[in-house]
């Protein structure tokens, strides 16, 4: 096995700020850096005239910066190499890497919780008082260093590792795309037409009634089901048991738009007394009615007896011609209305639990609800295997990253020969 040097970042990298004098009437492409090392995040430009500082630093290609303050949290990265003009605060110091530093071997340490680490340690104090992490503190940080040409072994077999991940997350978002404009054909022209309609925008709020097939009808909510608002219930009580464990408890953040089960992570073990609870039976339908526009409009069904926080409405009692599973996929079909109607006239964005019994939504026969739903069932089912691949693909770098920088795993010398051969 290699040895590895141990190095001081000033040893590898320079501090090497580019500070151009900012001109009020220029506009300025601004950027900023993501925490736990997930790149620069781009905002939105600025012309010189909006902002008191006198110089903004000019951030090159290839360059490591780091944000001062939240240096805490990880926000360092390395600047892409095809990157364009773009412009950050005096907060955010620039770095060159050396003739004996990758810049792509570096931006993987910044993905790293050891590096992390690092930087949460030169960063003292706490909240508002925590101390900025200075350059000169910064380039004191220790590395292992290995040669330049494991150093490339490294980022091309991180890299393969990410194209992978690259592939599968867009076979995830066109197998999502592909469900939510199946979803919204299914329900405005029915199961007989939905493959020779035309394009449907699934991210279009739409009236159901100006699109009703022949032979179905429209309901509201309220009119088929009884809506409950939740509950955050007592604490202080003895627990009620079944099954040999404590009432589980599912909160807005748990709404994951599928069939929660006693299974699921989501479930909270919860120490309720049977007086404070009302429990939901399986099959309820849940509705996020507030928490922010991500949260506003989430949907579960229950797979199994459960209790909920305040922040959610239950759609309980169906009527015997509506299936709980056809509801959900008609109110997962109208979440962008929920935002609509969220953000309309209130001052905080949420819903209430009479827009959730004024909802309308589409009725077919109970057998062609069962058809759409089976579809679309099948379609879901694709979609999470992409989303269970790609968490396992996202684990696998981790642990081969943190195995490769461990020298657990050497990538032999001769996969430079083999490159050669193959180019």
């Amino acid at each position: 096995m290699s040895e590895w040097e141990r190095v001081r970042l000033d040893e590898v990298i320079a501090l090497d700020v580019d500070a151009v004098p900012v001109v009020a009437t220029a506009p300025y492409d601004i950027v900023g850096v993501l925490n736990r090392g997930r790149g620069l995040l781009f905002r939105d430009p600025i012309a010189g005239d909006e902002t008191s500082y006198k110089t903004l630093n000019r951030i090159r290609p290839n360059q490591i910066i780091y944000s001062r303050l939240k240096a805490f949290e990880g926000a360092i990265t390395v600047a892409p190499n095809d990157l364009g003009e773009v412009y950050a605060s005096q907060e955010f110091p620039t770095f060159t890497c050396s003739e004996r530093m990758l810049p792509e071997f570096f931006r993987l340490l910044t993905t790293t919780k050891r590096l992390w680490e690092q930087l949460q340690a030169l960063s003292t104090g706490m909240g508002g008082r925590r101390e900025r992490v200075k350059p000169a503190d910064f380039l004191t940080i220790e590395v292992a260093r290995p040669s330049l040409s494991e150093q490339r072994r490294i980022v091309d077999v991180i890299a393969a590792v990410n194209a992978h991940i690259e592939s599968v997350s867009l076979e995830r978002e066109l197998a999502v795309e592909a469900v939510r404009r199946a979803r919204l054909a299914l329900l405005t022209v029915g199961f007989s037409g939905a493959w020779e309609s035309e394009s449907v925008d699934s991210h279009t709020p739409l009236t159901w009634k100006d699109r009703l097939p022949a032979g179905w009808r429209s309901e509201e909510i309220g009119d088929v089901s009884v809506v409950r608002s939740g509950a955050t219930p007592r604490r202080s009580e003895k627990a009620r048991y079944f099954d040999g464990g404590s009432i589980p408890w599912v909160k807005t953040g748990d709404l994951n738009e599928r069939v929660i089960t006693k299974t699921d992570e989501c479930i909270t073990d919860a120490g309720f007394s049977e007086s404070s609870v009302r429990l939901l039976p399986a099959g309820t339908v849940l509705v996020a009615m507030y928490g922010g526009f991500a949260q506003i409009g989430r949907t579960a069904r229950l797979g199994v007896e459960s209790t909920t926080n305040q922040a959610i409405s239950a759609i309980t009692d169906l009527r015997e011609d509506v299936l709980p599973s056809f509801l959900h996929h008609a109110l997962k079909a109208g979440r962008p209305k929920w935002r609509l109607v969220a953000a309309s006239s209130r001052k905080d964005p949420n819903i209430t639990k009479r827009d959730i019994e004024d909802f309308d939504f589409p009725v077919p026969s109970p057998g062609e609800q069962r058809e759409i739903v089976e579809v679309l069932g099948s379609m879901e089912s694709t979609a999470d295997k992409f989303t269970d691949e790609l968490a396992n693909l996202r684990a696998f770098r981790s642990a081969l990253l943190t195995s490769l920088l461990n020298q657990e795993i050497e990538i032999p010398e001769s996969y430079d020969a083999l490159l050669k051969e193959a180019s």
